[in-house]
């Protein structure tokens, strides 16, 4: 590939030609040049392909020069002009493997797979190892549902990269969905190969032995999605209960668990969840699960309806009261919403997380903080003295009930556990906001915000910044 250098490199070398060449070269050409190798270095990539497009149009039958014009268009995101000029580029001086994958880069920034995709393979013929290429085809194969090329894809890559113990572990995950039979072998030496990933690996593994000793196919494709929804593999956890729930139409269980795996990637896993619950009308699973989907698009009246019939049939879990208590929070019924959230604590008193949900609600409804937020936030840090989540709920609770001292000495201990911490960031602003000290709070807003930019700690710390602004 070595016509495809970085990008300021390459640009550098052209200077260089152009400079030595003893024809005379245009002042504004090598202004050109000099414009977008600064730019490019200091990442300014639309003032670099501004610059290159200018260069192109003035050396329009320059190969080279057309050829990084593309190049420069691909790092400013200018996927379809980067396509021509590359495509310009061969015709004008023939193709390279580097090319070809540049071109690969462009159709892939257009959402083009199949495309990229052909342009990749042919680069391949002449770069068998290469590594970023076998990357971008195991990547593309998985993304259009080519499992078995996107498998020999990982494999060659692996083989590429002795020691890179991610890639065995994305090609023992692939393997397990496509062939679980021959992940087997994969997951045992990925356990061996990488301690990081022995935990996963065996769970794995204890799921397509169990699944394979039941001798039933469903069973075992569903074993292997509800682990890597455990895992939170959401793609590859929809492909393997895909698999069961084509294999056995009638398995309420694994479309339970595909609502999930597609609900968690931003699909709609409703039909889905209704299949499963049409299927097994008793399943607390099939119910609760329903019931959170309502939840997280803002139905809460179905929510509730699907929730309480998940309690019915299970009446003393913990996760299910905490559920419908959040869903009446939802609907600021405060006093319900305390019902359950109590019952949830009553059902698992030794559980430090539904102690802290319970102190959450009270927190962050600014509801009976002193006489119950308080001693639920004490209670779920003395029961999980490492939770960050539990120091920040009873610092910022300490910061409500005016004990600014300690709310801060707490909430700087729940950054201590850990500094991306988005809400212990917030209320830290929050606190400082209370002491009138503008400069350190708007510090830790700005933290929160680009902790956390598109979630609910960044855009209350995005308001609390406008507040601040003259």
């Amino acid at each position: 590939m070595s016509d495809r250098l970085p990008l300021a490199r390459g640009l550098a070398l052209v200077c260089l030609v152009l400079l030595l060449d003893t024809q005379p070269v245009s002042l504004p050409l090598v202004k050109d040049f000099q414009i977008a190798q600064t730019a490019s270095a200091q990442q300014n990539y639309a003032a670099a392909a501004d610059a290159l497009a200018d260069a192109a149009a003035r050396l329009p039958y320059a190969g080279y020069v057309v050829y990084h014009a593309g190049l420069a268009e691909i790092s400013a995101g200018r996927f379809e002009s980067a396509a021509q000029r590359i495509q310009t580029a061969a015709a004008l001086d023939g193709w390279t493997p580097a090319r070809r994958v540049a071109l690969g880069d462009a159709y892939l920034g257009l959402g083009d797979h199949p495309a990229a995709l052909t342009q990749w393979e042919l680069a391949l013929n002449d770069l068998p190892l290469d590594e970023p290429l076998l990357a971008r085809l195991a990547n593309s194969y998985q993304a259009v549902g080519r499992y078995a090329e996107a498998v020999q894809a990982l494999d060659a890559l692996a083989k590429v990269r002795k020691n890179d113990s991610t890639v065995y572990y994305r090609l023992a995950l692939l393997t397990a969905v496509t062939n679980p039979a021959a992940a087997l072998a994969r997951l045992t030496i990925l356990a061996d190969l990488a301690p990081d990933f022995a935990l996963p690996a065996e769970a794995l593994k204890q799921a397509i032995e169990t699944g394979q000793a039941s001798g039933d196919e469903a069973y075992t494709f569903a074993r292997i999605g509800f682990t890597l929804t455990q895992l939170k593999e959401w793609g590859l956890a929809e492909l393997a209960l895909t698999r069961a729930v084509t294999l056995n139409a009638d398995y309420a269980e694994a479309y339970a668990y595909l609502g999930l795996a597609q609900d968690m990637q931003n699909q709609d896993g409703q039909t889905a969840y209704e299949t499963a619950v049409k299927l097994a009308p008793e399943s607390v699973l099939a119910q609760f699960f329903l019931g959170l989907h309502w939840r997280r698009v803002g139905n809460i009246d179905q929510a509730l309806s699907a929730l309480k019939q998940a309690q019915t049939l299970d009446p003393q879990n913990p996760a299910i009261a905490a559920e419908i208590g959040g869903a009446y929070a939802g609907l600021n019924d405060l006093v319900n919403a305390e019902v359950w959230f109590t019952q949830a604590v009553s059902f698992a008193p030794q559980s430090a997380e539904f102690w802290l949900l319970l102190a959450r609600f009270y927190v962050e409804h600014a509801y009976h903080i002193e006489e119950l937020g308080l001693p639920a936030a004490r209670m779920a840090v003395s029961l999980d003295p490492h939770s960050a989540s539990a120091a920040d709920t009873l610092g910022y609770a300490l910061v409500l009930t005016n004990d600014l001292s300690n709310g801060e000495k707490t909430l700087n201990h729940a950054l201590s556990l850990d500094p991306n911490l988005p809400s212990a960031h917030y209320h830290l602003g929050m606190m400082y906001l209370a002491q009138g000290k503008k400069p350190e709070a708007e510090a830790a807003f700005n933290r929160a915000m680009s902790l956390d930019p598109e979630g609910a700690y960044g855009g209350l710390a995005l308001k609390a910044l406008a507040q601040l602004s003259p």
